[in-house]
């Protein structure tokens, strides 16, 4: 219900942007829909649709896959943090989007390129919250950990997972959006395929329905990875452990 109430919010203000610019720039929202429900018929617009979303799920998986031991490390082991902070300290400012060409000459011009930048960018943010969650677990629990001789493992497993949790899923919430934007201008060179690139070959033909209907399932798109992370956070973070 409240997805139906905001996207209401918005189809109103797009139909009065649309009535006062009165410009094909700016088509009306139910021109748009139309158009939109008949490409969904062809399997083109879903290739579109599924090569944006493989490229910002593996970007993403990534980018946890390094995230997770390094602000486990940087957390636990005050002499590493001394050298891993200062390096993220001074790389995560940086505008990740400037190393594209970077990366696409590293990388090539393919898909590897693109899901680079998306881990890079998410990788910061999320190592630096998790080195955060570690370092504010009271230091009681892991005194107790030591009393009851809890392996490693277990004290990974049952005291830091779980502290560390929200902060991935806050980090991922938060990166998200970043990430569709850098997609959306990666999706510009060397693709074929990918709601960036349909949505700029509408524009470049002038084709404005379309390119709307590109920008609507790019935020459908969005839309869909938000509630799916709200949906993971419950089954892996339940209210009882909150």
């Amino acid at each position: 219900m409240k997805y139906l109430r905001g996207s209401l919010v918005v189809l109103i203000g797009w139909y009065l942007l649309a009535l006062l610019m009165h410009s094909p720039i700016i088509p009306y929202p139910h021109a748009v829909f139309v158009f939109l429900l008949s490409t969904m018929q062809t399997t083109k617009t879903y290739l579109h649709l599924l090569f944006s979303l493989y490229r910002i799920a593996m970007g993403m998986a990534l980018a946890l896959f390094f995230a997770i031991p390094t602000g486990m490390v940087a957390g636990r082991k005050k002499r590493l943090d001394q050298f891993i902070s200062p390096v993220l300290y001074l790389l995560y400012p940086l505008p990740k989007i400037a190393f594209l060409p970077v990366f696409m000459v590293l990388f090539g011009i393919g898909d590897l390129s693109k899901i680079i930048l998306i881990a890079v960018i998410v990788f910061f943010p999320a190592a630096v919250t998790i080195r955060d969650g570690v370092k504010e677990i009271p230091m009681q629990y892991l005194e107790l950990a030591k009393a009851y001789r809890l392996t490693p493992r277990q004290v990974i497993t049952d005291i830091v997972w779980p502290a560390i949790l929200p902060r991935i899923f806050s980090s991922l919430r938060i990166t998200l959006g970043i990430s569709l934007s850098v997609l959306f201008i990666s999706e510009n060179y060397a693709a074929t395929y990918g709601l960036g690139y349909y949505i700029m070959n509408n524009w470049v033909m002038a084709h404005y329905v379309g390119m709307y209907a590109g920008i609507v399932l790019l935020s459908l798109l969005g839309l869909g990875l938000y509630i799916l992370l709200d949906a993971l956070e419950k089954v892996v973070y339940p209210n009882e452990m909150r």
